[in-house]
């Protein structure tokens, strides 16, 4: 537990959307099994570019893509367990920031607003689709963000040359040895925030 000195303001805290946020791969993983037929197990993805380390075809992997970026909701991505409530809360403290290297806002705003229950109340949420990882940066620079909890540990060291704190939210393809304070849950999470 950390002591009330070393919690993270709110403000100062952003948040990465796939793996994070939501429960992407393991979508991604029982759309393989149930719909193509792909025998692949979430623990094996031990890579973050994880077509290298699994066996399917990539047009499948491209279909299944696609429909992770253009319709979370009818993909069945859940919320990370815990992620829902500890959000809800930060919202209730101030606006939000969510910074995501999907292409565009459209289909995870709507996912969002869907899990977080906004009704179309999105001005307690900054959502950035970046389209790649290295421009996350400049958008949390410009929110002001000190602290970033990411999955892809290539974005953690990115972030950290900016001086930057990131926070690794732990995941089977982030296992590798690295310099960052780790976060297994949403629990874990919740006890970093300064209340």
């Amino acid at each position: 537990m950390e002591t009330g000195q070393n919690k993270i303001p709110y403000d100062e805290l952003a948040f990465d959307i796939d793996g994070v946020v939501a429960d992407t791969f393991r979508a991604f993983v029982k759309v393989a099994r149930s719909q193509y037929g792909v025998q692949l197990q979430y623990e094996a993805i031990t890579d973050y570019d994880f077509m290298s380390v699994m066996d399917i075809k990539g047009d499948v992997f491209n279909e299944i893509i696609e429909r992770v970026l253009e319709d979370p909701l009818g993909m069945g991505i859940s919320p990370m367990n815990g992620a829902v409530e500890v959000l809800v809360r930060l919202m209730e403290l101030g606006p939000l920031v969510l910074v995501t290297a999907r292409p565009d806002n459209g289909a995870i705003e709507r996912w969002l607003e869907e899990n977080l229950g906004l009704n179309g109340n999105n001005n307690r949420i900054y959502l950035e689709a970046t389209g790649t990882h290295r421009e996350k940066l400049p958008r949390l620079l410009k929110h002001g963000i000190k602290y970033f909890i990411e999955d892809r540990l290539e974005t953690c060291y990115l972030i950290r040359e900016a001086s930057l704190t990131p926070i690794v939210f732990e995941q089977p393809w982030n296992q590798k040895p690295h310099p960052f304070r780790t976060v297994k849950d949403w629990e874990e999470i919740d006890a970093l925030v300064k209340w």
